[in-house]
């Protein structure tokens, strides 16, 4: 069964801003074949409300800020310019930037935690960092701050750390690194990671514990793996914790409750572990057309 919609109440006055006066009501709908996609449009729970023109080949990598602010897309590129990453305003759907940094497809975006920086990584080996800035008239200004060639072969996916600006790369080249963004001016490497037995396709950072800068990185991989990591960042200005940044593997994931094709994404279901809980959730979708929840006991 789907949930039918339909836009009951119209829109006046509103500028295309979402509200909810133009949030459509739902009933239940059942099909006795596969939707058609004109059957998607008006038959299901999320029917398209806006459609957003400006990349010129199809998306591949799109992410949105922690406020729910700011989106930010890319699409398939052979150039400069089809690289451009595209920022729009929720709600009033306005493209307010194109970045240009990389000069073939980015394959993932990502804000950082604070929502201040973007990361993004790309086909062409190269991650770049732009600083982001909200100004009082409802403007976004933003500045490239570092652009690496950082692998050897493909970047196919980034993560950042929850409590700073430390961030992880994973290549096609079985390798993932660990980056640290020093006074939003440049960019240092900091940890390497042994060697991976297949591509690393997917990343996924979250916090255990702030005061030591600690937490768990999951590896996702070509082969369908997934690795846990335990990684601990010092900061250079921290006294607190002058001991060196260390990476160490927690758990190789059973292949068997693993993925058998590429991991495409994972996320953990909050970014921070809860005081208090000794478990969290880490998802996971792959190539073989499957989503994984693992719980993950600390």
């Amino acid at each position: 069964a789907y949930a039918a919609t339909r836009e009951t109440v119209e829109r006046h006055g509103n500028d295309g801003l979402d509200t909810l006066e133009s949030v459509p009501d739902a009933v239940p709908a059942v099909f006795t074949e596969p939707p058609i996609e004109d059957q998607l449009a008006w038959h299901t729970l999320w029917p398209e409300s806006h459609k957003l023109y400006g990349h010129g080949n199809e998306l591949f990598s799109l992410c949105c800020d922690h406020q729910g602010k700011l989106v930010a897309s890319s699409c398939k590129a052979q150039s400069t310019a089809a690289a451009e990453i595209w920022l729009w305003e929720v709600g009033s759907w306005k493209a307010m930037g194109r970045l240009q940094s990389h000069s073939l497809t980015v394959t993932q975006i990502r804000f950082s935690h604070d929502d201040n920086l973007l990361l993004s990584v790309s086909r062409d080996r190269q991650f770049s960092v732009f600083a982001i800035q909200r100004t009082g008239t409802g403007e976004i200004d933003y500045q490239l701050i570092a652009r690496q060639e950082a692998h050897k072969r493909i970047i196919w996916s980034c993560s950042w750390n929850p409590f700073g600006h430390e961030f992880a790369t994973g290549s096609r080249d079985k390798t993932v690194k660990i980056w640290a963004v020093e006074n939003k001016s440049s960019v240092k490497q900091i940890l390497a990671l042994p060697p991976f037995n297949s591509s690393v396709t997917a990343l996924s950072w979250v916090g255990l514990d702030r005061q030591k800068n600690h937490g768990f990185l999951a590896v996702g991989m070509e082969s369908g793996v997934i690795e846990l990591w335990s990684i601990s960042v010092n900061r250079t200005n921290d006294v607190s914790t002058p001991a060196p940044s260390t990476a160490n593997i927690i758990i190789r994931f059973d292949p068997f409750a693993c993925h058998v094709a590429a991991v495409n994404r994972m996320a953990w279901k909050t970014h921070e572990k809860p005081k208090n809980s000794r478990t969290m959730q880490l998802a996971s979708c792959g190539a073989d057309n499957t989503v994984r929840v693992f719980q993950v006991n600390v």
